[in-house]
């Protein structure tokens, strides 16, 4: 079970770094635990209004419901015993949430490459002396980009300019833009501009599919980057109880030592309206100081935030 449990933590961790999200992988506290379980992890994901949103859980169940149940299984020697069982799983709306909450900006959602239902949309540039050669030319780029396993669209729609297109797309969060002009189409290249930085790279249309995969990883880089430094902005030491109060009225994260009793988590929850989420399991924090409520000694180093 304790094998099982860490590869669920470590499947998790894969996808939601493949999303480029921000979280805290949080051991949570026995009174805030799944009820049954001998322990609970959770990954809790920053939301820009400083609630934090539980994309996913691991429950080590142990053989609490094996015995309620009576389920068993015969060991080697002939003896049933109890089996060990796990619990877990993440809630898809809640991830697709995170990722439109922490991959947003002004000109609307940005989607990992990954998860993008289209990954790369194509606008003609178009100018009436040029417009069959430019047509032609996009569609000859649209099959080549399909036939290198990227998904992607070519909007050749006469109704909207291509301002109006550019906006369109990146509203809807596509990765990459590309762009197909008539210097493109004579000098057999294709401008590619990155939703993140909405940054403009001319490339030879030989080397479209490889320079399309590279922005790619780039994309996931910049987004990832961005929002673990999010996620570091937002967590803050408290400390003393006045500004732990403050921190989660500034909808933020604090981070504080505690001593482990239900009393001293309660007063938190009384004093700041955060309660305490855990602590984390993927790196060790040794409290530095007394807990934050009673002054006694600390037992653990924990985050407290509101949360969804």
């Amino acid at each position: 079970a304790e094998k099982q449990v860490r590869e669920a933590v470590e499947i998790y961790n894969h996808v939601f770094k493949r999303l480029c999200l921000g979280y805290l992988i949080l051991k949570r506290p026995d009174f805030d635990k799944f009820a049954g379980a001998v322990y609970s992890i959770a990954f809790d994901a920053w939301n820009p209004d400083g609630r934090v949103n539980q994309i996913g859980t691991v429950h080590n169940l142990g053989e609490n419901f094996a015995k309620a149940f009576e389920i068993t299984y015969e060991d080697v020697g002939g003896v049933h015993k109890n089996v060990f069982q796990t619990c877990y799983g993440f809630g898809v709306s809640r991830v697709v949430a995170a990722i439109i909450a922490q991959h947003s900006d002004d000109h609307g959602l940005i989607l990992p490459p990954d998860v993008a239902p289209i990954q790369v949309v194509i606008i003609p540039i178009i100018y009436k002396e040029t417009e069959h050669e430019v047509n032609e030319y996009a569609m000859e780029v649209y099959e080549m980009i399909k036939d290198g396993g990227i998904r992607v669209h070519l909007d050749d729609a006469e109704d909207k300019t291509a301002g109006e297109k550019f906006y369109y797309w990146e509203m809807f969060g596509v990765p990459v833009r590309v762009e197909v002009g008539p210097r493109d189409q004579r000098e057999r290249k294709i401008t590619i501009v990155d939703r993140v930085l909405l940054k403009r790279r001319v490339v030879n249309l030989a080397n479209a599919v490889e320079s399309i995969r590279e922005l790619f990883k780039e994309v996931m880089r910049n987004l990832e980057e961005r929002s673990l430094a999010t996620l570091k902005e937002f967590i803050v030491d408290a400390s003393d109880t006045s500004s732990l109060s403050e921190i989660i009225r500034e909808r933020k994260i604090a981070k504080i030592c505690w001593c482990e009793s239900i009393e001293c988590a309660e007063k938190i929850r009384e004093l700041s309206g955060g309660e305490i989420r855990g602590h984390r399991v993927d790196v060790e924090e040794k409290p530095e100081k007394p807990c934050l409520i009673c002054g006694r000694e600390a037992k653990r180093v924990v985050y407290v935030a509101r949360a969804y």
